[in-house]
């Protein structure tokens, strides 16, 4: 199987992957709309590094490093807006170190090409998934919650009525 790799200053991904998931070689090109993230990653804002993989690969795995590894200074990345990094340290904080990098790692594939767009890839949907406004509860899980406390309070005032009066029979009256 051949694949060819174009290199004009940017990595492009795969043709499955989003259209949007590509690194860019100068930060003129920033991918940033609004309050959002609309995909380009400045490639010289990223860390990449190749190691030995524990993956497939047959006798390759003990010769070649093709597990990728990329690193982003979540906090010095200025083309993320400001709520972009706060959640990407609340949702991906098992994955980001004590100096702050987020580390992305992949080991699917036999090549270090195919593993360094993979990693892109995840690289690109936490970033999206962290730029992801969370929607409010829909109207029916106000309504059902509402239902649940109301339901909740009933049953805790006729508990403490039996509690009430169990106590109350306890009490010797004849004296």
């Amino acid at each position: 199987m051949l694949r060819i790799f174009r290199w004009y200053g940017a990595l492009l991904c795969r043709p499955q992957l989003p259209a949007t998931c590509r690194i860019i070689a100068s930060e003129s090109d920033q991918g940033v709309i609004g309050d959002g993230f609309n995909g380009p990653i400045p490639r010289e804002k990223l860390t990449i590094s190749f190691a030995r993989s524990s993956g497939p690969g047959g006798q390759n795995v003990n010769k070649l490093n093709t597990k990728a590894e990329i690193r982003l200074h979540v906090d010095s990345a200025e083309w993320l807006p400001e709520r972009v990094k706060e959640r990407l340290h609340k949702l991906f904080s098992t994955r980001i170190t004590k100096e702050g990098e987020l580390v992305v790692t992949s080991q699917k594939h036999r090549t270090q090409h195919q593993n360094l767009e993979d990693a892109i890839a995840k690289l690109h949907t936490h970033i999206l998934e962290a730029a992801e406004v969370p929607s409010g509860p829909s109207e029916m899980t106000v309504a059902r919650v509402k239902l649940l406390k109301r339901k909740a309070e009933r049953q805790r005032l006729i508990e403490k009525k039996y509690h009430s009066a169990k106590k109350e029979d306890r009490t010797n009256t004849d004296l």
